[in-house]
């Protein structure tokens, strides 16, 4: 009994300044991460750089500078940081920019013909300035809805900037081009529309009516077109461009129910990016279907739980700009899911706390301190 009464006080809501279970599927995700990317990693990191370590300890350099970034940022009061939103919005937007600049701007060449250019470097360090972009739309969006009222729109500029600096972050995201990024902040921005109010008939309808220009930006564009024949037909392509995906199925396949030993199946030696968005593929050969099902649990309570502390907070901004960041974690984690299982296209998307990258890992580690400030015993009713 007194085991259950324990578990039972560490559930509940407002026990603590910062909510325990919250914290403890954190670092648990970040945790297991470490663990999967190393193993994905050694044989990358020992190919191109003939030091099997190489990605861990830049990741780990990432990863102790995101906790203390979540330590600052879970005590800043997510007040102040929707109030100065503007600003770090127009900051993005010149980082955004920045990426275009030769000589700042690093452009990556494809074998469609297409140039990427998604990274900024600084000081030998290299930056993603879209998935910082993440933090001053889910800012800067929060507010603008929150104090909007469909049932009485008075247009003034105000409103109409707002409006033109969210669209220009998402032009230039898409221009860069990363359109798996533009479509994360499309749907925060559709729930965001929703929570404000507006008619469901005409969201709807509102969002049917973009479904064309997705379509086009698909079916059109050179390497998203190819990218749609290779999901459709991935063992046609299975000698090259499908073999990232054709490769992603083995690992399911070889993981079977308890995995392989430990660094040593097929794909974490011949799946590319296995360390980054296809992570996942090699964390279930390592761990099997048994490990599949414990990360889904363990993504699924993160979840839960941050949705029953939302529908505890006290302020309407706060639940406004927390529902969004629980909608950018849980899009983000099943989009990259459906990407390595074939469901969907293939996109540049990462697993949040599980890729290697820094960018990425600080912006969730700054995205769920913000969060854990939202969600402290003093915003809640316990």
């Amino acid at each position: 009994m007194e085991i259950f009464r324990s578990i039972r006080n560490l559930l509940r809501f407002g026990s603590s300044r910062f909510d325990g279970p919250l914290l403890f599927f954190m670092f648990l995700l970040f945790g297991m991460g470490i663990i999967v990317m190393f193993s994905a990693s050694v044989i990358p990191a020992e190919r191109e750089f003939s030091d099997s370590y190489y990605y861990l300890r830049k990741q780990l350099l990432w990863g102790a500078v995101g906790v203390v970034l979540f330590l600052i940022f879970c005590q800043i009061p997510y007040q102040f940081l929707v109030k100065w939103s503007f600003v770090f919005s127009l900051l993005s937007l010149l980082l955004l920019v920045a990426v275009f600049i030769p000589g700042l701007g690093k452009s990556v060449g494809t074998s469609y013909g297409r140039s990427f250019n998604r990274w900024i470097q600084i000081a030998g360090f290299q930056i993603q300035p879209s998935e910082f972009s993440k933090i001053s739309i889910l800012l800067f969006a929060s507010y603008f809805f929150y104090n909007f009222d469909f049932k009485k729109i008075k247009w003034d500029r105000k409103k109409i900037v707002s409006l033109v600096v969210i669209f220009l972050t998402l032009l230039l995201i898409v221009i860069e081009p990363a359109f798996g990024t533009t479509v994360e902040l499309l749907l925060v921005l559709f729930f965001f529309v929703l929570l404000a109010g507006f008619p469901m008939k005409r969201l709807f309808i509102l969002g049917a009516s973009v479904i064309p220009l997705l379509v086009v930006l698909v079916t059109q564009v050179g390497y998203r077109k190819k990218r749609l024949e290779i999901w459709l037909d991935p063992y046609k392509f299975r000698f090259d461009e499908g073999h990232q995906l054709v490769t992603s199925f083995r690992a399911f396949f070889d993981g079977g129910t308890s995995g392989k030993a430990i660094g040593t199946g097929y794909a974490h030696r011949y799946l590319a990016y296995s360390h980054t968005d296809f992570v996942l593929s090699s964390y279930v050969e390592d761990f099997g279907f048994v490990g599949f099902c414990f990360f889904l649990l363990v993504v699924l309570f993160l979840m839960v739980r941050i949705f029953l502390l939302l529908q505890r907070t006290k302020d309407k901004l706060g639940y406004f700009l927390g529902a969004g960041i629980l909608i950018l974690f849980g899009f983000q984690t099943i989009l990259n899911l459906f990407v390595i299982t074939g469901i969907v296209p293939v996109t540049g998307i990462s697993l949040p706390f599980l890729s290697y990258g820094g960018s990425s890992l600080l912006t969730i580690f700054i995205l769920f301190g913000i969060l854990a400030n939202i969600t402290c015993k003093e915003n809640l009713v316990v």
